[in-house]
Order: structure tokens, then C-alpha cells, then sequence
């Protein structure tokens, strides 16, 4: 995808727990973003029509994603509940959830992100190279940081604070059930993973 990520990653990690929404270590699993298949891979029956998800839900709109190449088709699968599928050249490589209990989810593909939340929303963007482990910085809208605090082996906190100090909110991974942590704070998405690195975009 893009050369200015920090390294390219394989698969997609996501932000929910393992089941739903896990991480690259874990290779392709059900509802979790996997792999993109390689160029020119065949088309297969993923070709859905409004409200004939394999997975489930209803229909609800078609996102491209920030690689240029790739789409996300949202579905509706019940109150404050969505699944984006990540589709490439035809054929799905898994999709992420958010739920009323986890309103965030993201996913990491070679360094594209993509998240959603429980009211619908979608943001996708280039990772560009970040500081990694315990630290603090800036994020994308200039305004908001994020100071990042180890606990572990892959285990980081990050607490997001205006420039008052005030505590906005806070992400945290811990590499067993938790590998990526993703928030959105008014436009702001922010997403932390178990290097201690932070991704942020400011959406449209």
C-alpha cells in the first residue's frame, strides 16, 4: 500500500477482540480483515446485491478505501450494530464490526487503515511513520495528544487529552485478546496498536 508506513504488515489487525476483530499474528480468520488477496486474483460470489450479505445484515452503502483499490460494503446488522467487508479485486479479505458494546473497530492492511463505528462511519487512511512504545504526541487534528504508557509485553495505554490536559479517552491493547484500540473524538479517529504506535485521521 503506502511506502511511508512504518513497515508493511501482511494482514489486517482489527480492534475488537480476537473472535470479531483481531490481529495480523492470527492470520485470516471469520470477522476479522485478513489478508488482501494478491493482484488479479479471481472473482468469486462475493458480488452481493442490497441486503444479501454473506455474513448477514442489510445493505447499506459501498466505500473506497484509501489504497485506491480496495472497498468496504457496509451492512446493517442490527441497532447500533455494523460490519464493513473489505473487498479487493472482486474477492472479500474479512470484515470488522462495531457493536453497541465495542462502538469502534479498525483494522490494519499493509499499513492501510479502516475503521468504523456503531453508528455506521467509516474513515480509511495511509499509516504514515510514527513514534512506537511509550510516548507522547500531537495527533493528526493538531490538537489532541496522546501520551502512550507501557505495561507490558505489547501491553500500552494511550490516553487522548486536549491542551487544557484534559482526559478525552483512552485506548488500550494488550497482545493476547486486544490488538488494535480504535476511538473517535468528534472528527478525530485514532487508532493504537500493540507496538505502542497511534494512527489518526481527521474525517470529512
Amino acid at each position: 500500500m503506502s511506502a511511508s508506513a512504518p513497515r508493511h504488515r501482511t494482514v489486517l489487525r482489527t480492534a475488537a477482540a480476537c473472535a470479531a476483530v483481531t490481529a495480523a499474528v492470527l492470520g485470516p480468520v471469520s470477522g476479522a480483515f485478513a489478508a488482501a488477496p494478491a493482484q488479479g486474483a479471481a472473482a468469486s460470489a462475493y458480488t452481493q446485491v442490497r441486503g444479501e450479505a454473506d455474513g448477514g445484515g442489510t445493505y447499506v452503502r459501498t466505500v473506497r478505501l484509501a489504497d485506491g483499490g480496495s472497498i468496504a460494503k457496509i451492512y446493517r446488522m442490527g441497532p447500533g450494530h455494523y460490519r464493513a467487508e473489505g473487498f479487493f479485486d472482486g474477492e472479500s479479505f474479512g470484515s470488522i464490526e462495531a457493536t453497541p458494546a465495542k462502538p469502534y473497530a479498525a483494522g490494519n492492511l499493509n499499513g492501510m487503515i479502516t475503521a468504523l463505528s456503531s453508528k455506521g462511519e467509516v474513515a480509511s487512511w495511509i499509516a504514515q511513520a510514527r513514534p512506537t512504545g511509550p510516548h507522547t504526541e500531537t495527533l493528526a487534528d493538531g490538537k489532541t495528544v496522546a501520551r502512550v504508557a507501557e505495561y507490558g509485553y505489547q501491553h500500552y495505554r494511550a490516553y487522548l487529552v486536549d491542551r487544557n490536559g484534559r482526559t478525552l479517552d483512552t485506548l488500550e491493547v494488550d497482545g493476547e485478546t486486544k490488538f488494535l484500540a480504535a476511538t473517535k473524538v468528534g472528527s478525530l479517529w485514532v487508532v493504537l496498536e500493540t507496538d505502542g504506535g497511534v494512527t489518526s485521521y481527521v474525517g470529512r
